[in-house]
C-alpha cells in the first residue's frame, strides 16, 4: 500500500445460493457431463419436506429446488456444476502509473 496501489476486496454471501439450485437443470447439466446421472436423480427427486411450529405440522411439499449443504463436499460440488457456465463474470482493472 506504500507503493500507492489500489487494494480491492469482493466479498459474495453465497448462503442461499444452494437453496435455488433448480433440479431438473442440475439434472440435464450431470447427464451431460456423463456424471452418475441416476444416482444424482434418486438422490434430488421425491424429496418432500414439511414444517412445525407451536407443535403443528404443515402439509408435505414436495422439494423442486435446492441441494443439501451437507455431506460437506457434495452439495457445494453440485452448486459448483450447476452454475458452471451460467456464470461469466469479466473483471477489468486499469490503472494509470
Amino acid at each position: 500500500m506504500d507503493a500507492n496501489q489500489t487494494v480491492v476486496g469482493i466479498y459474495l454471501d453465497l448462503t442461499k445460493a444452494f437453496d435455488t439450485v433448480n433440479h431438473d437443470f442440475l439434472l440435464y447439466k450431470l447427464q451431460n457431463y456423463g456424471i452418475a446421472y441416476q444416482w444424482f436423480k434418486s438422490y434430488l427427486c421425491n424429496r418432500q419436506q414439511y414444517t412445525v411450529v407451536n407443535y403443528t405440522s404443515s402439509n408435505l411439499t414436495n422439494v423442486l429446488c435446492g441441494v443439501l449443504q451437507c455431506p460437506p463436499v457434495l452439495g457445494p460440488l453440485l452448486f459448483l456444476l450447476y452454475i458452471r457456465g451460467r456464470l461469466k463474470v469479466a473483471i477489468s482493472v486499469s490503472a494509470e502509473t
